[in-house]
């Protein structure tokens, strides 16, 4: 899933708009973006009791989607795919299949 930390003084739209650039070559509506939630969970690949913290959002980007930067491929997965992702992308799978966004 594309994200990343947030700079200093930066907020969650800013740090949105700025990694959705980078990672992915769109740029998002910033008036389109909607809270959804707020998922935590053990960070993949760290110390043992290094907790991630996800703040997502949905919303409508223009441009075509591409990967850059710190991304090296872009697959579309499903529900189906649930066991490649993290722990913390397996809650916000979950969530977002309940809510009908996922298949």
């Amino acid at each position: 899933m594309p994200g990343g930390k947030r700079e200093p003084r930066e907020s969650d739209t800013q740090t949105l708009y700025r990694e959705m650039k980078e990672e992915l070559q769109v740029l998002l509506d910033t008036s389109s973006l909607k809270f959804i939630g707020i998922f935590e969970a053990p960070a993949h690949g760290l110390q043992p009791g290094t907790i991630v913290r996800m703040r997502c959002y949905t919303g409508d980007y223009s441009g075509e989607l591409c990967p850059d930067s710190e991304i090296s491929e872009m697959v579309w997965l499903s529900y189906a795919d649930r066991n490649m992702v993290s722990e913390v992308d397996k809650l916000i799978f979950d969530f977002l299949y309940k809510k009908g966004y996922l298949k």
